[in-house]
């Protein structure tokens, strides 16, 4: 048999009551010392039929000598590190950490970095970009086409 909260009192009829902020399953004399919590009525959740856009997918890749272009395009300007971070209003580490390659910039930091230095790091790479040596036959395979770091 189920006991009030309260005062511990068997009953068979407990009621849902506020007492003081809290929730409590007391009984009928108890139930006095606060609001009786009458039971909610659930809603039934409808699903929206939500037609979402998609943003087609960016083919767009890191170049594999970021670090490099960022570097020649910086010293053919010659500017120092410190100086291209100002302009860009970024950290001289963060700067030097991507001439090392050591960071992959942000879409939003080579963004920036391209329109500083008019240098492309993002490109579209194309398996039709690739030349086959001559006298080799052979259908081109992934190692052929991939950039593989070690």
């Amino acid at each position: 048999m189920p006991s009030c909260q309260l005062c511990g009192k068997d009953s068979e009829n407990l009621k849902k009551t506020k007492i003081e902020g809290a929730v409590m399953k007391v009984c009928s004399s108890c139930s006095d010392m606060g609001d009786v919590v009458e039971k909610k009525q659930k809603k039934k959740k409808t699903k929206k039929n939500k037609k979402t856009s998609r943003r087609p997918r960016e083919t767009d890749t890191l170049a594999s000598d970021y670090g490099s272009r960022v570097k020649e395009a910086r010293e053919e300007r010659q500017l120092s590190i410190k100086e291209l971070a100002d302009d860009l209003n970024e950290k001289a580490s963060l700067i030097r950490k991507v001439e090392r390659e050591d960071l992959k910039p942000e879409k939003a930091l080579a963004k920036k970095l391209s329109k500083k230095l008019e240098v492309t790091l993002y490109v579209n790479p194309e398996v039709s970009d690739h030349s086959v040596e001559e006298g080799d036959d052979r259908d081109a395979t992934v190692g052929d086409v991939a950039d593989i770091k070690e």
